[in-house]
């Protein structure tokens, strides 16, 4: 699980970067949040933009296991003559979900009014 963690937190650096290079800001300091009929509603402090919030849900397997072939060989001389093999194995495996949202706050287009 931290390993996904990890990499989860790698790829949302590079994607703020990459949202800065684009006029777009990724869990923007600017967010503040307001709660209206019941809905929050996330805005942009500065320029009263609704903030866009992505959400993600991702399920994480991991699987654990052991293999052990039995393959019976028996040797005369130079020649090698092998007998049916077997496999047998044991595995456990578990899915965890990682729920998250990040809040995004999209490049305008057009004129302000």
């Amino acid at each position: 699980m931290k390993k996904q963690l990890n990499k989860l937190l790698l790829a949302l650096v590079q994607t703020k970067s990459f949202g800065e290079q684009h006029n777009a800001q990724v869990n923007p300091a600017s967010a503040s949040f307001s709660t209206t009929n019941s809905t929050n509603i996330i805005y942009c402090t500065e320029t009263g933009v609704p903030i866009q919030e992505i959400k993600f849900d991702i399920a994480v397997s991991v699987t654990e296991g052991s293999t052990e072939t039995d393959a019976p060989e028996i040797t005369v001389g130079s020649a090698t003559v092998a007998g049916n093999s077997s496999t047998t194995g044991t595995s456990n495996s578990s899915v965890n979900r990682i729920q998250f949202s990040i809040p995004v706050l999209l490049p305008l287009s057009g004129q302000r009014r």
